[in-house]
This record gives C-alpha cells, structure tokens and sequence, in this order.
C-alpha cells in the first residue's frame, strides 16, 4: 500500500512538472544544476577530474581546454541532468501522435540498411542528451523496439520509470538473466537498445578493459559476446538536444570483427563499440553524464611487475 502511495504521487508530481512551459523549465533546471555544482563538492571534483583527464589540461588532446573552459562545461553537464526533470515531465504528457513535432531522426537511412539483414539490430546507445526521452525518438521509426534496463532499488520510482519508457510502445528487458530473451527479440527482427558507456566491474561483470579517452576503463563485455554468437547488425545511436527538440541520430553500422580467437574477438569488437561512443561525446561533451565515474576500476595487469 505504501508503495502504491508514493508512485502515486510521483505520477502526479511528474503531471504538474509537465505543466511548466519548456522554456521556463529550462530557467530552472539551468538555476538548479548550478546550484547542485555549487553544493555536490564530491560530483563536482569528479566531474572536473574526468574533463581535465579526457579533454583538458592533463589529456593527450593536441588542443586542450583549459582550466576556464573545464569549468565552464563542467557547469553546462550539472545543468544538462538538472534540466532533464522538466523535460521529463513535459514529455510524459504527450501523446504518440504529437511526437513528431519534438523528436527528429537522422541517419536513419544506415538503421534501415542494418535492419535489411533480417537478423534485428543492436543499438549501442549512451547516456547523453536526455537518454530518458530515446524511447519516444525510437517509436518514430516504426520498427517494434526494446531496451535493456537496470531495476531500480526502489520500487516506486522504478514502475514509473519502467512505465513511462514502455509508454510509447518499447518492450523494457530487466538486466538480470537478460541474454535468452534479447536473443528471442533480435530473432523476431526488433530493434534492441543497450546503454554502454559505463563502468562494470571486471569480476562480477566479466567486463574487458578497453580506451577511452586515452585511459583503460573496464567495459561490459556481453554486448560483443551476444552479437558474435547472434551475427546481427550494430548500429550507435544517440539523443540531443537541439534547441528544444530532441533529435536521435542513428551512425553507421560498425561491421563485427571475426578473427578465430574468441577473446580477442570480444576485446577488438568492444573496443570498436566504446570508440564509436567516444567519438560521439567529442562531439556534445556537454550533454554527456560525466559525474559517472567511467573509470572507476584500474587495470592492475597493466602495471610494470615489481623486480
């Protein structure tokens, strides 16, 4: 019962979020992710180290920001999740019909080459732009989707997030046990979603060490398992903001690397899918979640041997 309650009142919440006019929520959330960087010492230090790791002073960039410029993305980032609620809100009142008037598609001439092979497409998607708003950009392209997702802790929250991303048709795939069924639904010709651009720990998660940004993060290495064994299609896609439209870009295919050696195989195919994630956050480094900590686990392997 209690449960019930609260994601009640999170769904009203949310309706009178909606309320607010887009611009207004932009006001806002920019006033609340500023006051978040101001406060969130912890966030705000990471923040700061990872820009000035990947992009700024202490990165192997040929033009590098400097220390103003990281602080001044870094700003933009806190603002960019704040702002996220309010367009949370605003979207979760629309309607399936009016979804063309705010999310755009480009690229999508290299999804449809990839889903001509029959065999479903992969979407290796990051959290950047508002990554809660993909699966509205997804139901434009006609093709019956799904996503893989992480269940959250808490128990309300998580069946309004879960509900709000199936609103618009997308099937959500709890993590956990998650293999058999993707297979089932690449089978069926759909459209699979998987966010892949954060940390895993290479223990429990069997993740494989790979670049990005110059430094070794360990990355999810069942993406590159699942599509060597299924031998479907892999297309990067990612969401941003442009104005006050949400415009979802689909890249080209990135073709799967066979070379006999399966180990090498998952390493090569999972460096080449964060590649295409890096590339893309080149492009829009302030709309990408940089308070993650990307590269919390060390490779020690990689360390000289004591003598």
């Amino acid at each position: 019962m209690k449960n019930e309650i609260i994601y009640h009142i999170l769904t009203v919440i949310m309706n009178l979020i909606g309320l607010i006019p887009k611009h207004i929520g932009k006001v806002f959330g920019d006033f609340l992710g500023l006051i978040w960087f101001k406060i969130d010492k912890r966030h705000r230090d990471l923040t700061l180290e990872s820009i000035c790791l990947s992009l700024g002073r202490k990165s192997n960039n040929l033009v590098k920001l400097t220390e103003h410029q990281e602080q001044i993305l870094a700003k933009k980032i806190f603002k960019n999740i704040a702002g996220m609620l309010f367009e949370i809100g605003w979207a979760y009142r629309l309607k399936r019909e009016e979804l063309p008037k705010y999310f755009k598609l480009r690229g999508f001439e290299n999804l449809k080459q990839a889903y001509k092979k029959g065999k479903g497409v992969l979407i290796i998607l990051c959290h950047i732009g508002n990554w809660e708003l993909l699966v509205a950009s997804i139901a434009l392209t006609g093709y019956k989707s799904s996503a893989i997702y992480r269940k959250l802790d808490f128990t309300p929250l998580d069946r309004f997030i879960r509900e709000m991303r199936e609103k618009y048709g997308t099937c959500m795939i709890p993590l956990k046990g998650a293999t058999k069924k993707i297979e089932e639904h690449l089978l069926a010709g759909e459209l699979v979603g998987t966010l892949m651009d954060q940390s895993v720990d290479p223990w429990w998660y069997q993740g494989v060490f790979v670049d990005f940004f110059g430094r070794a993060t360990c990355t999810t290495s069942g993406v590159a398992s699942l599509v060597l064994r299924t031998k479907t299609a892999v297309v990067p896609a990612y969401i941003i903001r442009e104005g006050f439209n949400h415009v979802m870009y689909f890249e080209p295919e990135i073709p799967t690397v066979y070379t006999g050696d399966k180990i090498k195989d998952i390493e090569i195919n999972t460096q080449n899918y964060t590649s295409a994630i890096e590339s893309i956050v080149r492009r829009y480094p302030d709309q990408w979640f940089w308070i993650h900590n990307r590269w919390k686990f060390k490779n020690y392997s990689l360390l000289p041997k004591k003598q």
